[in-house]
């Protein structure tokens, strides 16, 4: 009998976490209104979110070899739900700043189980499966800034927004409890764990992730109010922002394919310099209501499968120890979630959003630099006459 039917809360829980990560960009204008503070001040809202989501993904991808991995993904569900009602219920900064924290905590969990999980499952063309489940998580972020131009041009607030989502999560939440999931356990002890950081090549992905969603965070952090800073209305400039991520989405989907076939590495390094030139274009040209959003489709649709490939790449190579693998590669997603959005709103408040969106191409050029480290260690591990757990 098939598993594909598996496959379905899966998608659901990627869709979560896409309206949680993504729907901060587009609310942020609107909270900066409300509570009367600067794009540096807002820019806390990054930095607790990814706080969060940073110390839950490195305790996750440790317990995850250890403890039941289902266990920990239903807690990551349980939490972003406590997290997502405090955004809509409190009215004061301090509440709300620490509910995006709970959000982080409650998404670290969840994102790192599921791709562990999912390879447990799903033992053929992980690369496919991974790119194909996480085009939902396109799906969430491209459904992010279009539900809030919905609310908002109906007199809703952002804080609706969330509402929504919390409800979201506590369906799907419920559809985990059911008993689908693998009940193995994790027999690792922990030295063994902490061998995988011997490899130079571990080093070079996690690396690779880092500079990868500090420019996509980024990007969908500041770019509706760089739109708002040219004199776009919030609405249109989050339909914009949509357009990114439908690409990504989009590009999974068409894209998923191919990660197994040509090779994880070649893919992501094809993927990049497509997604550099494109994100350079959307910056450097005037706003346009048919190219800007055109550029933004195909840059989401470029870097639509550097995450899951990765990831992907990270637990085929590190097997025995799958969740510390995914977990490494999204702790160092954490690091750029933490600081990178939260950079950028202090040089925007010195300079412009326009100037903020500049970290994004370089960025983007130092993960590709990263990605040739990585191909060159490859080459340098299969010549040696020693066995390495990497490969092409």
């Amino acid at each position: 009998m098939s598993k594909n039917y598996l496959l379905a809360p899966f998608f659901l829980a990627l869709i979560v976490i896409g309206l949680g990560l993504s729907g901060i960009g587009s609310v942020v204008p609107e909270m900066s209104k409300q509570f009367g503070v600067s794009s540096a001040v807002m820019g806390r809202v990054f930095l607790f979110h990814g706080l969060g989501y940073f110390i839950s993904i490195m305790v996750a991808g440790f317990l995850g070899d250890i403890i039941q991995k289902s266990l920990l993904l239903r807690l990551g569900l349980l939490i972003s739900a406590f997290g997502f009602a405090g955004i809509s219920f409190f009215t004061n900064f301090t509440p709300v700043i620490l509910s995006f924290m709970a959000m982080g905590i409650g998404l670290g969990f969840l994102d790192c189980m599921v791709n562990p999980i999912l390879t447990e499952i799903f033992t053929k063309n992980p690369g496919t499966i991974l790119n194909v489940v996480h085009a939902f998580y396109g799906l969430g972020s491209l459904s992010a800034p279009r539900l809030y131009a919905f609310l908002s041009q109906r007199q809703y607030n952002w804080q609706n927004f969330y509402s929504i989502v919390t409800v979201i999560t506590v369906v799907v939440f419920i559809l985990f409890l059911l008993p689908f999931l693998p009940k193995s356990q994790g027999k690792m002890g922990f030295r063994n764990i902490l061998k995988i950081f011997r490899y130079r090549a571990f080093w070079f992905m996690g690396a690779i992730t880092m500079f990868y969603s500090g420019g996509v965070t980024v990007l969908n952090g500041w770019i509706v109010s760089y739109f708002k800073e040219k004199g776009l209305s919030v609405p249109v400039g989050a339909v914009y922002l949509s357009f990114f991520w439908l690409g990504l989405m989009v590009g999974r989907f068409v894209l998923s394919w191919m990660a197994d076939r040509i090779g994880h590495l070649r893919m992501i390094q094809l993927n990049t310099i497509g997604g550099i030139i494109f994100v350079i274009l959307t910056i450097s040209l005037p706003i346009s209501a048919i190219l800007t959003p055109t550029f933004l489709f195909f840059t989401g649709f470029m870097l639509s499968t550097i995450m899951p490939t990765t990831l992907a790449y990270a637990v085929v190579n590190y097997p025995e120890t799958a969740s510390t693998a995914s977990g490494w590669v999204l702790t160092n997603n954490g690091i750029a979630t933490l600081f990178f959005p939260w950079f950028g709103g202090i040089l925007a408040s010195y300079t412009s959003f326009q100037t903020t969106l500049l970290l994004v191409p370089v960025l983007l050029v130092t993960m590709l630099v990263f990605q040739w480290l990585l191909a060159g260690e490859i080459k340098r591990t299969q010549k040696s006459p020693v066995k390495s757990t990497v490969s092409g």
